[in-house]
């Protein structure tokens, strides 16, 4: 992490879904609020972009090289709002590792709903300074600064004013697989503890590529190391030892079967190839 920064996979999840939001190739999904918290100089790429896509100079929003994870992310994107919306309405959305999240700023449906945005202080520093002077639909946004691998959530929480006795929806996106084990089973006993009857939490894992954790050099280099990965056994049995019940657990190859005229491929995708959603609610 840069003190004072978003972290490099944010910016980068961030500016996929603002050049995706320009020409949507996955159905559901719309992102305009995500070029609002991009750097200037992105900011100007993605404009560039759709003067070009206007003028017919361009037909793809992303470079040749990009296309395979912005429609991934799009999938990504469109899933996890989907789990969202088939919730009962809760009155507390809390966003683990909410990074350049822009949910609560383009959901209408949570104008009842108080989003909580749980992050590293140095990729929310950034974020805070944005959000400042853009309006959102949310009932209420707060930040609560923590580090995963050391930081009590409970404490953070309430602090915000979170409620453990109201049913509330947490979104946990591109995180496990950056902490160890042992942190992602604390977290999630921790998200339970929290959680009325009737919440719900959806997340994203790295599953193991032939019984092993996967390799990044790319991410290593980038000072976001892989620490995690677990098989779908695994995962559930974990979330189940720490008080969560299976509801749905899928990835890109599912998803891909909804919409037979998109091609994605692991060679053309990379590691999100082995990137699932887990959702569930508390046992």
């Amino acid at each position: 992490m840069r003190p004072g920064k978003p972290s490099r996979t944010a910016q980068f999840v961030a500016l996929n879904r603002a050049l995706g939001n320009l020409a949507p190739q996955v159905p559901g999904f719309s992102d305009p609020s995500a070029v609002q918290f991009l750097p200037e100089k992105w900011q100007r790429r993605v404009e560039r972009t759709r003067a070009s896509l206007a003028s017919g100079a361009r037909t793809s929003p992303y470079p040749f090289w990009q296309r395979p994870m912005g429609t991934y992310l799009q999938f990504r994107t469109v899933i996890l709002d989907g789990a969202l919306a088939a919730s009962p309405p809760v009155e507390q959305l809390v966003i683990l590792g909410a990074g350049l999240d822009s949910r609560a700023w383009r959901l209408d449906s949570l104008k009842d709903t108080i989003v909580f945005e749980v992050d590293f202080p140095s990729s929310q520093a950034w974020k805070r300074e944005r959000a400042a002077s853009i309006p959102f639909p949310a009932k209420d946004v707060r930040f609560v600064a923590i580090d995963f691998e050391r930081d009590q959530l409970a404490p953070l929480l309430r602090a915000a004013g979170f409620d453990p006795t109201k049913p509330s929806f947490w979104l946990w996106e591109g995180v496990t697989m950056y902490l160890r084990p042992e942190s992602v089973s604390a977290n999630l006993g921790a998200i339970a503890a929290l959680s009325a009857p009737g919440s719900r939490i959806a997340f994203t894992y790295l599953r193991k590529k032939n019984g092993r954790m996967p390799r990044s050099l790319v991410l290593s280099l980038l000072g976001e190391p892989l620490r995690s990965a677990f098989s779908p056994a695994e995962i559930t049995d974990l979330a189940k030892s720490d008080g969560w019940r299976r509801i749905q657990d899928s990835n890109v190859q599912d998803w891909l079967k909804e919409t037979p005229g998109l091609k994605l491929t692991r060679r053309r995708i990379g590691l999100q190839w082995l990137e699932s959603i887990w959702v569930g609610e508390i046992a």
